[in-house]
């Protein structure tokens, strides 16, 4: 883990990082566990489920810690929250059998939003902008779109809304909570680093989204009561939320090169003539 780590830059680390976060994991946990039982080594989703959040976390406090330091204990605090969350409420009570939430599995859902709101400002400290309020707005949206309405931070606005009273195909239905996060996204993207940023966004949570369903085409790959389908397409979903931090990174180079190119620019107005 050390050497991966060492090999890459902090910027990288830390969007990978949040790129595995983003992710939804709870299917690659549950069939992780027949794989890992067909080498006799008993599992629940429940303990294999933290790992992928643990690997993201790893990837993300790096990234910040070779960043900003203060980010880097944000971020630890975040994840120390998001512990506290995943153990009130699991990933397995956010499904409709599961609503409504009992007032402690609505707490941990609000700590979600805690941990989520944490971490953005952690990122926000890290990669100042020309535009913060345009790379809020952008990291914001793409908290709301972390997860799936099976776990982290869309399933916890979506059971809680739920079980307030709202629609239950809120819970059913993922994309409406994932597309008006990454809306937001692409906004605050679109604000800072121009159309060329904002398109990184839609065009992986189309991977994300769509991904996974194209390869169900095939049929299953059945190996020993595993369907080993669900490894390609974890790697698609991430090959998506890539994507959307990929935007970031366009978003944030554009930003900071037009802020030089204007500094440059009054630089020269104010420099006297020469001769």
């Amino acid at each position: 883990m050390t050497t991966v780590l060492s090999s890459l830059s902090p910027t990288r680390a830390a969007l990978g990082g949040t790129a595995i976060l983003m992710a939804c994991a709870c299917g690659a946990a549950t069939n992780s566990v027949k794989l890992v039982a067909l080498a006799g080594v008993g599992a629940s989703p429940t303990l294999l489920h933290p790992v992928f959040i643990a690997i993201a976390a790893s990837l993300t406090v790096y990234g910040l810690w070779r960043t900003s330091r203060v980010s880097a204990y944000l971020a630890l605090g975040a994840f120390a929250v998001l512990a506290v969350a995943a153990a009130l409420t699991p990933p397995m009570v956010m499904s409709t059998k599961a609503l409504p939430w009992n007032p402690s599995q609505l707490a941990g859902g609000g700590l979600y939003l805690v941990a989520a709101g944490i971490l953005v400002y952690a990122f926000w400290r890290a990669f100042p902008s020309p535009r913060p309020a345009a790379s809020a707005v952008a990291m914001s949206g793409a908290a709301l779109a972390t997860g799936c309405t099976c776990c982290m931070v869309t399933g916890a606005v979506a059971g809680m809304a739920a079980t307030a009273g709202a629609n239950v195909s809120l819970v059913e239905s993922s994309p409406l909570l994932f597309w008006a996060g990454l809306t937001l996204a692409a906004a605050g993207l679109l604000r800072l680093g121009g159309l060329r940023a904002a398109l990184w966004v839609p065009a992986g949570g189309l991977i994300v989204k769509y991904g996974p369903e194209v390869l169900r085409l095939t049929g299953d790959w059945m190996v020993a009561g595993v369907n080993l389908r669900f490894l390609p397409s974890y790697l698609i979903t991430m090959a998506g939320t890539g994507a959307i931090m990929f935007g970031f990174s366009v978003a944030y180079e554009a930003a900071r090169s037009r802020s030089d190119t204007l500094t440059w620019t009054s630089f020269a107005r104010e420099e006297p003539a020469l001769g």
